[in-house]
């Protein structure tokens, strides 16, 4: 079980650091190749926003690639942070301040945070394991 949440951290890891750097580095930010965003007015912000959100995703990438490589201690922990944020993306984008279109991140997120769950639980039910078995 521990394995899944470690190999669910280490794909959330690649894909911050994909997305982020599509944010940071694609020329419209992936506002309109990848999400369709019309850019024919505030294009610049639109961009800078992508781009805010993108080293946003880089530094979390960075940092779940860390803690895989050097700090399997605090997975459960970004597993929880991870979970949080994609829950909180999925809500902004399905129900609070959805985008005009239908983007490809929608159903993929949707997707990603029951696996995000499902490792949480699995690091949850690993790490009560560890303890019960340490107590013994």
């Amino acid at each position: 079980m521990r394995a899944f949440a470690i190999g669910v951290l280490a794909l959330c890891a690649l894909i911050n650091l994909g997305r982020g750097a599509i944010h940071v580095f694609a020329p419209d930010g992936g506002a309109h190749s990848i999400a369709g965003l019309d850019l024919s007015t505030n294009r610049q912000t639109i961009i800078a926003l992508f781009a805010s959100l993108g080293f946003s995703q880089m530094v979390m990438g960075a940092f779940q690639a860390f803690v895989i490589a050097a700090r399997r201690d605090l997975v459960t922990l970004f597993l929880a942070l991870q979970a949080a944020t994609t829950a909180l993306g999925v809500v902004n984008l399905y129900l609070y301040r959805s985008l005009p279109v239908t983007v490809p991140g929608q159903p993929f997120n949707l997707v990603l945070l029951g696996l995000l769950v499902a490792a949480l639980i699995a690091a949850f039910a690993s790490g009560r394991h560890k303890t019960e078995t340490q107590a013994s």
